[in-house]
């Protein structure tokens, strides 16, 4: 082979898909609990209520946002791919108590918030990563926000596989396992990286500013959206429409895989990110309205349509927007701060849904709850663009 064809030979950066598959890996202990909810719920009729496993979601989301304004400042004094596998072993350990809690429901709460420490050292040091390495950061960054949708649909079809074959333990048992194996992978495969952590309270100052406060506000409402999809649906399949636990994971599992080709598309369509964002969110919306009074085929093509809509905007303010950060080394202190208020907005969906199905006794009214935060995101993206628009005219300010 000439050595012209040797350069022109496309290279596969070994270093970006070791991250890219790490953090996909950390879904095993993030989404398997929402395929074994409904499990418990009829394993366990007499100790455990819809009240009982959303709060034990909300403890999980809780300490995950905790985590995210912690690990966001803490991780960057250290290096991003020993900070992951760190997360992937204290998850590893704790589904491994998970599998015993059974209708223990302290047990699952204190099992479940641990877990969430754990699994917040993941995203801010995997995006730092992706900037500390990259040739390109933006455009792996947004690569690099399909992981966790893969990663997601991956999960739910290998757990309700298992968790209908085995038994709800098992979801716990075999997260446990597969991440404990990828930790010990990547901790021998990590690369050597140098890097000049900013002192924290000028890191913490840069962090505060219009564009992340901004992103992070937004952030808060589409993950109300997106984690009560997550969290909610397969319990709303399984129990309001009839459906075997091995069938539900196989149809959440395009959930997600949908919102691959969405954020795919979502980054390369030419529109402004800001106006592409609220045509997305506001058609999420007319989605979540519609849902309530479909059902089969047309129901689960609706659900598909919400993972394609929901992931394209999320990817932009996790992943893209800190990135733009990376010349002030802040890039974790960033992604920490806008997924921190991300997951406020995920507690919140955990007890919000049980209490909606509680005072009303339907499930539209979930879908109708989802369709109005979408419409309240769009406005406050739509805000958003109309300042930027101002300031870029009369300011001569930069775009966002």
């Amino acid at each position: 082979m000439t050595e012209a064809k040797q350069q022109r030979k496309p290279r596969i950066n070994l270093v970006f898909w070791n991250l890219w598959s790490t953090y996909a890996i950390f879904y095993f202990g993030r989404v398997n609990y929402s395929l074994i909810i409904p499990i418990l719920l009829v394993t366990y009729r007499g100790d455990l209520t819809f009240y009982n496993v959303g709060m034990v979601a909300s403890g999980f989301m809780t300490a995950y946002l905790v985590g995210q304004f912690l690990h966001g400042q803490l991780s960057e004094r250290f290096n991003p791919f020993v900070y992951m596998a760190v997360g992937l072993i204290g998850s590893a350990v704790m589904n491994a108590f998970l599998g015993f809690a059974g209708g223990f429901f302290w047990m699952l709460m204190i099992g479940e918030i641990i877990d969430g420490g754990f699994q917040s050292m993941g995203w801010s040091s995997a995006v730092r990563a992706n900037a500390l390495t990259s040739a390109n950061i933006e455009r792996d960054a947004t690569r690099l926000g399909t992981s966790y949708q893969i990663g997601n649909s991956v999960v739910w079809l290998i757990c309700g596989f298992v968790i209908g074959t085995f038994g709800w333990q098992w979801g716990f048992w075999v997260a446990s396992i597969v991440m404990f194996i990828r930790a010990i992978v990547l901790l021998k495969t990590r690369p050597k990286i140098e890097f000049i952590p900013r002192p924290f309270k000028e890191r913490v100052k840069l962090t505060v500013n219009f564009s992340i406060v901004i992103s992070a506000l937004s952030l808060c409402l589409l993950n109300m959206v997106r984690y009560g999809v997550i969290i909610w649906i397969p319990t709303y399949l399984y129990l309001e429409h009839a459906m075997p636990i091995e069938k539900v994971g196989l149809n959440v599992f395009l959930i997600p895989l949908a919102g691959v080709v969405g954020t795919l598309m979502y980054n390369r369509l030419k529109i402004h990110k800001d106006i592409l964002t609220v045509i997305y969110v506001i058609s999420l919306a007319v989605v979540m309205f519609v849902l309530p009074s479909v059902s089969g085929m047309v129901m689960l093509a609706l659900l598909v349509l919400s993972g394609f809509l929901v992931y394209g905007p999320h990817v932009f303010l996790v992943s893209t927007v800190p990135s733009r950060f990376a010349s002030q080394r802040i890039v974790a202190a960033a992604t920490g701060f806008i997924d921190g208020w991300a997951y406020i907005g995920t507690v919140i969906i955990g007890i919000a849904v049980p209490f909606i199905l509680d005072k009303t006794g339907y499930w539209s009214s979930v879908f109708y709850f989802w369709g109005a935060i979408s419409l309240v995101m769009a406005g406050l993206v739509t805000v958003m663009f109309v300042k930027a628009m101002i300031k870029r005219k009369f300011e001569g300010g930069p775009e966002l």
